[in-house]
Order: C-alpha cells, then sequence, then structure tokens
C-alpha cells in the first residue's frame, strides 16, 4: 500500500521536509523522496519559499509513481513465485509405465444372464378352456426332461388314438383282404385272422418307432419332418394335433367301452342306437 504524506514547512523558509503520515514505515522510496527535497530547497534561493514548496510537491509526486510502480512490480514477481510453486511437477504426476503396466490387462467377458427355467405352462398345447392341466402334477417347473418324456408319450398315444378311432367307425364297412369274416370292434381278436393281424399290427409299430420315426433329443418331442412337405409344423397346427389327439383318446376308450356292454361297433353305437331311432316328424 502506498503510505500517505504530508508536506510540513520547517521553521527556515528554505527547507520544506516530507514527512510520512504516523504509523507508515519508511522505505526506500519515501527516503530518496526526501533526500531529492532537500537538495533541491538546499540550492533554491532563500527567498523563494513559494516556488520551493512546488518543487517539493512535485518530488513528492514522482517519488510516490515510483513507489506505485515498484510495489506493483513486487506483487506480480510475488504472483509469478506462487504459481510456480503451486503447479504440479509434471515427472511426479505423470505416471511411470513399468513391465507390467505396457501389457493390457485380459477384460473379463461378462457371462450371460441364465436363462429361466423351463415353464411348462409356456409350451404348446396349452390352450382354452383349460389352459395348463396337470392336476396331478407330473410336470414340475424346471423339470424339462420329465416333461419330455410324458409329452412323447402324449404324441405318441395321442396319434395312435386317432388312427384307432377311425378305424373303428371304418371297419364297419371296409375289411382287409383275407378278413371278410373276421368281426367288428374288439371282437376280431378272438378270432384266429384277426390276432394274427393284431400282431402284425403291434410288430409293425415297432418297426416305425424304432427303425424309421425315432425321436431326436435336440428337436421338438414327436417332430419326424414333414416328408410330406406340407409346411404345417408350427404352434397353430402342432396344438391342433394335441387337442385332436387327446379328445382321440378319449373317444376310442369310449368305442371299445360302449362296445363291450352293448356288443355294437363304433359305428352302429352311433347310428343304430341313437340316429337311427330317430323318427321324422
Amino acid at each position: 500500500m502506498m503510505p500517505s504524506m504530508v508536506l510540513s514547512p520547517s521553521g527556515s523558509p528554505a527547507f520544506v521536509f516530507v514527512q510520512p503520515a504516523p504509523r507508515s514505515p519508511i522505505t526506500v522510496a519515501t527516503q530518496s523522496i526526501r533526500t531529492a527535497a532537500a537538495a533541491q530547497q538546499i540550492s533554491a534561493p532563500a527567498t523563494d519559499s513559494g516556488s520551493n514548496v512546488w518543487l517539493g510537491a512535485a518530488a513528492a509526486f514522482v517519488g510516490t509513481s515510483a513507489f506505485v510502480a515498484a510495489s506493483q512490480q513486487h506483487g506480480q514477481r510475488t504472483l509469478r513465485r506462487g504459481a510456480a510453486a503451486n503447479a504440479p511437477d509434471v515427472a511426479a504426476v505423470a505416471p511411470t509405465k513399468s513391465a507390467k503396466t505396457d501389457k493390457e490387462a485380459p477384460v473379463k467377458k461378462t457371462q450371460p444372464p441364465p436363462p429361466p427355467p423351463f415353464d411348462p405352462a409356456k409350451q404348446p398345447g396349452v390352450t382354452l378352456p383349460l389352459l395348463f392341466f396337470d392336476p396331478l402334477g407330473f410336470c414340475k417347473k424346471g423339470d424339462k426332461e420329465s416333461f419330455r418324456k410324458y409329452r412323447t408319450a402324449e404324441i405318441k398315444h395321442g396319434r395312435v388314438a386317432m388312427l384307432a378311432a377311425l378305424g373303428a367307425v371304418a371297419q364297419h364297412w371296409f375289411r382287409f383282404l383275407g378278413f371278410g369274416q373276421v368281426p367288428s370292434g374288439v371282437q376280431a381278436i378272438t378270432t384266429f385272422p384277426g390276432f394274427v393281424g393284431f400282431v402284425a399290427l403291434i410288430l409293425g409299430a415297432g418297426v416305425v418307432e424304432t427303425q424309421l420315426w425315432v425321436e431326436d433329443p435336440n428337436k421338438e418331442p414327436g417332430n419326424f419332418g414333414d416328408p410330406a412337405g406340407i409346411g404345417q409344423y408350427y404352434e397353430e397346427w402342432r396344438n391342433r394335433e394335441l387337442n385332436n389327439g387327446r379328445f382321440a383318446m378319449i373317444a376310442i376308450m369310449g368305442i371299445i367301452v360302449a362296445e363291450l356292454v352293448t356288443g355294437k361297433d363304433g359305428f352302429d353305437q352311433v347310428w343304430v342306437t341313437t340316429v337311427g331311432d330317430l323318427k321324422p316328424e
């Protein structure tokens, strides 16, 4: 800060002293101002007291300007030294490379999330009105192997039941060669030709199942390809096959039980007993 100064005339009109204000430290600039003012007043004529006062004031102005300039330079040097002291050491901050850091650390491969547990309620065959119908709890959630075993058996029995129900009705009119005298329905097995035909049917089904249409663990149960090229192996038609197979299993059981009770084949059970008894109005 610039110290405040006052001009005080001495006892002799030839000298005028520049004195600092109280409590202000005497600096080099202030001392130089005093010396210059004293020299000018000594060299001036003793009678010209007014001019001496103006000379002293000019000297004080010059000294004050010099002091301000010196203070600014000192402050700038102080700021530069502080900035240099606070600047980070580049050599110290820069990371040192070593043989270990040169090699990139192995990137850990993120494991994909585990698949959700197997849910039998989301498989084909879950349709209205019963949706997922398993009252006895055979197919448990997460047990894919058991579900596959039961689904394979369901499709197989459904396909056999559809053929059996169709045959139980069609045999009322059609007979294979050599089976003309064989009775219809389950009574056919009681004759020798019928028994031979039944054994041949079992053997043929075994050859087809073990040699031709073999279950592939990498495919869906019952998927034996599309040899006819129909192109209908998608969820809608798979649901239709499952539902028709379920209905056929119930139907063939009803046909067999009704035949054992009434002695009538599959056609007569419907036409003769029910439709045939209806009288036109």
